[in-house]
């Protein structure tokens, strides 16, 4: 999980509440990583660092927002994991705002896809992933709740990050076969 597409990756934070913190992260102490989301729908972003001696991992998740394109006052979902300890979560839409959101492609444009029906080749390699940084920044107006009992909070005041993302090519859409028709007697 390390941030090698985006050398210049941060994330800067400020948290209040059961735990108060001013995070800067950068350089190799920042773990970071982006993908689809496990539903299709928009991406996910997830940034791992330490502070003051705690292993902690912030992961951003953008359902309405699509490969490349950017945006302003985009819903986003705010996870934070205190390693061996707590987990905390916005769990809905409407408490986190990112501000403005852009996308820049890292490894060119993604590559067209085949035409409608046409399909290639059984033995044609699988389409690279392709790279995008992501810059962004944020607020909550709802801090995160401890998932469990729900008592503890961290609210997420303002953040401010560039990550990189990777999306995996599209699964191609598969015909079903349809058996031959039946040979009538003669």
């Amino acid at each position: 999980m390390s941030c090698e597409a985006v050398p210049d990756a941060f994330l800067d934070a400020r948290l209040a509440g059961a735990l108060d913190a001013e995070i800067h992260w950068r350089g190799p102490a920042l773990g970071c990583d982006g993908t689809r989301r496990p539903d299709g729908q928009g991406l996910r972003v997830s940034f791992t660092g330490s502070q003051a001696g705690e292993r902690l991992t912030l992961v951003f998740g953008v359902p309405h927002l699509a490969e490349g394109a950017d945006g302003r006052a985009i819903p986003v979902n705010v996870t934070l994991i205190r390693e061996g300890r707590d987990l905390y979560g916005t769990q809905g839409e409407g408490k986190c705002l990112l501000d403005e959101v852009r996308q820049s492609a890292l490894a060119g444009a993604p590559p067209d896809p085949p035409p409608a029906g046409v399909a290639g080749p059984a033995d044609a390699p699988a389409p690279a992933p392709r790279l995008w940084r992501i810059d962004a920044r944020g607020f909550c107006l709802e801090p995160a709740r401890s998932i469990g009992d729900g008592r503890d909070a961290i609210l997420l005041a303002t953040f401010d990050f560039r990550g990189q993302l990777t999306w995996e090519q599209d699964p191609p859409e598969q015909t079903p076969l349809v058996p031959p028709p039946a040979a009538k007697g003669r």
